[in-house]
């Protein structure tokens, strides 16, 4: 059976059919979170028909250095402290009710580090490794997550229009501290467009429209073992997104800043709708 895996971020309840304060309590198996979440980010997550969870995840960031070849090469990392929060039921008209200590299911702390490696002016290579820990609240379940992926980006750049191909390879999972292991391996490529428009978000700085198409194959059976002769298994996906950004500084609404702000969305192989999801930044970026 192929699993449907939906990421959609807090603008889920734009989906046809949700109402805006629809409640949503799903079978809910805290289980399919500590590893997964952290690869597929903020959102509602459709393992199967029957069974969802919803993760949220908040990731503060500090960037040293810089990534430029000029005299000699100087490479920018990225350390990351990446935390999700599931919860066991959702409610669109209200958030914070959602996210109250008594609906919380689950929690898991990561540490990362990247690297954004110049080849040469247009072509970068992205290494990140990640380590964390998860739990299940209430409950005597934990993991050790591990996640590493490598990522690419060759960038074509021209005087009103760029654009960039990207590839990525790696792998994620878990070891519980009761029951199997489990981990899957991953290949993506995207294309990934950027070209000014006239709409006017800064007075100091261009605006820019961005939009990307990306494929994401998961090379191995990625299971969820519910329980006894009950296996879900990860397909894959194809994703669409635009955004909207500056070419000299951040997108910032109150006190958040970000690189660019759209939505992306995720369509299975057949064409059906799987998900919407905020995007923050281009997928070259974690």
């Amino acid at each position: 059976m192929i699993v449907r895996v939906t990421c959609i971020a807090m603008v889920v309840a734009l989906l046809p059919g949700r109402s805006e304060a629809q409640l949503i309590e799903p079978p809910f198996d805290p289980q399919i979170h500590w590893a997964y979440s952290g690869f597929l980010g903020t959102g509602w997550y459709k393992i199967s028909d029957e069974r969802d969870g919803f993760v949220f995840r908040l990731t503060p960031r500090w960037r040293i250095g810089e990534s430029i070849v000029d005299e000699r090469r100087k490479i920018e990392y990225t350390f990351r402290l990446p935390v999700t929060i599931g919860v066991t039921r959702l409610d669109f008209g209200d958030i914070g009710g959602s996210l109250d200590p008594g609906n919380l299911a689950n929690m898991s702390v990561n540490f990362g580090v990247d690297a954004n490696i110049p080849v040469s002016d247009t072509l970068f290579v992205r290494p990140l490794a990640q380590v964390g820990y998860g739990t299940v609240l209430d409950e005597d379940k934990s993991a050790v997550t591990y996640s590493a992926e490598v990522r690419a980006r060759k960038e074509f750049p021209r005087p009103n229009f760029d654009w960039a191909i990207m590839a990525s390879l790696g792998f994620a999972g878990y070891t519980p501290n009761e029951g199997r292991s489990d981990e899957f391996t991953f290949a993506s490529l995207a294309v990934e467009f950027s070209y000014p428009i006239a709409w006017k978000l800064s007075p100091s700085s261009q605006t820019l429209f961005h939009w990307h198409v990306a494929y994401t194959d998961f090379i191995d059976d990625v299971e969820f073992d519910f329980r006894r002769n009950d296996v879900e298994s990860i397909g894959n996906y194809w994703q669409i997104g635009a955004a909207i950004g500056l070419r000299d500084e951040q997108v910032r609404i109150w006190a958040l800043s970000f690189d660019r702000l759209g939505l992306a969305y995720n369509y299975s192989r057949t064409g059906e709708l799987r998900g919407i999801k905020i995007q923050f930044r281009s997928l070259y970026d974690f």
